[in-house]
């Protein structure tokens, strides 16, 4: 996770040193990977996988939502002696490029790699009380009155208290451990978390400090709740291999006489501006690209790759996994193989990419 802080240096006349650095737009993205279990939709094409929010389109050809991942570390110490909690919060973010690693010789299940871009990425501490206790709030803006929900680990605590701007309010419920802080709205204040005693252990950045200026920019708003729903269980289905799938070109036919390793890409060319009343870039979609790289190998390989590509060739290619069939539409060798020929080559091998067109490009086929 990057949160994208883009500082530049301000210079002036009469003076060889920088006089300041001033803060523009965040460029926020982040790179979540995974080994692969659940195809991306289920029998009904509803997403089941974060891949899904990659791949998809919806009938107004832009992404079919964006997604919020939450991540936790846990450390020893802190300020009450108790453990630190360490978040990192990716907030709006739009999935730019979804790309599997094939590999064959490979030991362990099919990574998933998902590229985010993000509205606003932020990263939190809270410091575990040593004891159940009531949290005291407060804010260093009176303007600060929005209300701030606080949970346990699993939600089996939760409150959701007003504040009172620079006016300290205390929770009713005592907590145990602390695993989510939510604000309902950005506070222009330093917004604090202690335990009525002394110890801090939780600190949200208001936006007077993000801002150069009096007026508020993007105040923190914490690590969201999961409220009415659940932390998700384990998915407990096998995990997904490479070897054994079936990989065809067309369908009936090996994409290549061997294949070494492979790996395909969807990009959705995602456009980022700034704007006026915000440092969160707009996140819009663009162009989706699909094409699917393999390293192959066997007899006049380079001939047929070549020969493809001038006559262009179009078929389609099947990754079936043993939940569904990933089909890319029209796959032609955009980026043909070149031929090399050396003296101790035991096998001709070679990379090329495949490019697929069609409306849609990429078709998914759920089968259990």
């Amino acid at each position: 996770m990057d949160p994208g802080p883009s500082l530049a240096r301000q210079d002036s006349l009469g003076t060889p040193d920088a006089v300041d650095h001033n803060r523009g737009p965040e460029e926020p993205e982040a790179t979540v990977g995974y080994d692969l279990q659940r195809f991306p939709v289920d029998v009904d094409d509803n997403p089941v996988d974060a891949s899904a929010y990659g791949i998809l389109r919806d009938q107004y050809n832009d992404l079919i939502g964006t997604i919020l991942a939450v991540g936790r570390r846990e450390y020893g110490g802190g300020n009450d002696g108790a453990g630190v909690r360490e978040y990192s919060v990716v907030r709006g973010s739009g999935v730019d490029s979804v790309s599997p690693t094939l590999d064959p010789s490979a030991e362990n299940p099919i990574l998933m790699e998902l590229g985010l871009t993000a509205r606003k990425n932020r990263s939190y501490l809270i410091h575990q009380p040593s004891a159940a206790t009531t949290l005291e709030i407060v804010s260093t803006e009176a303007a600060d009155t929005m209300e701030i929900t606080i949970e346990d680990e699993g939600a089996s605590t939760t409150e959701t208290i007003a504040l009172d701007g620079t006016t300290a309010v205390t929770t009713t419920s005592e907590f145990a451990d602390i695993d989510a802080i939510w604000l309902a709205d950005n506070p222009d204040g330093n917004v604090t978390i202690s335990d009525g005693s002394g110890t801090t252990l939780c600190e949200l950045t208001g936006g007077l400090e993000y801002s150069g200026d009096d007026q508020p920019v993007d105040g923190d708003r914490g690590v969201p709740p999961t409220g009415a729903g659940s932390h998700a269980g384990e998915i407990g289905t096998n995990f997904e291999h490479f070897v054994g799938d079936r990989f065809e070109r067309p369908a009936g036919e090996a994409v290549r006489a061997r294949i070494n390793s492979a790996s395909w890409t969807i990009e959705n060319n995602i456009n980022t501006q700034a704007l006026h009343s915000t440092r969160a870039p707009a996140i819009d979609a663009g162009n989706r690209g699909v094409s699917v790289d393999a390293d192959a190998a066997g007899p006049y390989i380079s001939h047929k790759s070549m020969m493809e590509a001038l006559q262009k060739v179009q078929q389609h290619i099947e990754h079936e996994l043993s939940g569904g069939i990933f089909r890319f539409k029209n796959a032609v060798p955009t980026d043909s193989a070149s031929r090399t020929v050396e003296a101790e080559q035991a096998v001709a091998s070679i990379s090329e990419t495949f490019s697929c067109s069609g409306d849609p490009a990429i078709e998914l086929e759920a089968t259990n």
